[in-house]
């Protein structure tokens, strides 16, 4: 009989082993494909942000045209890097879900 807090598996010492050395792959697994994780960005021109995606890119970015009176009109995408602002327009880059809403 082998314990472990929390589970219990009846069989030999090497079943135990085998069974203590498969839930710690199954474990190191999990880990290892949330490392692969990507961001979620908003990708909607409207004010209120609709329109989300995954992207497998490092940044959200939001996209002000200075000469729009009002502002309210951005352009929301993904990239991998910030990217320099034009002249006439404002840049905001971020790295967390859904941050360029």
């Amino acid at each position: 009989v082998c314990f472990h807090p929390g589970l219990y598996f009846a069989g030999s010492r090497e079943d135990c082993k085998m069974k203590t050395l498969l839930l710690t792959l199954v474990v190191v697994t999990i880990v290892c494909l949330d490392l692969g994780y990507t961001l979620k960005c908003c990708l909607s021109s409207l004010l209120i942000c609709k329109t989300f995606k995954t992207c497998p890119d490092g940044q959200c970015i939001k996209r002000w045209n200075n000469t729009d009176i009002f502002a309210l009109k951005a352009t929301r995408e993904c990239a991998a890097s910030c990217p320099p602002a034009k002249s006439y327009e404002t840049i905001k880059c971020c790295a967390k879900d859904f941050c360029n809403k």
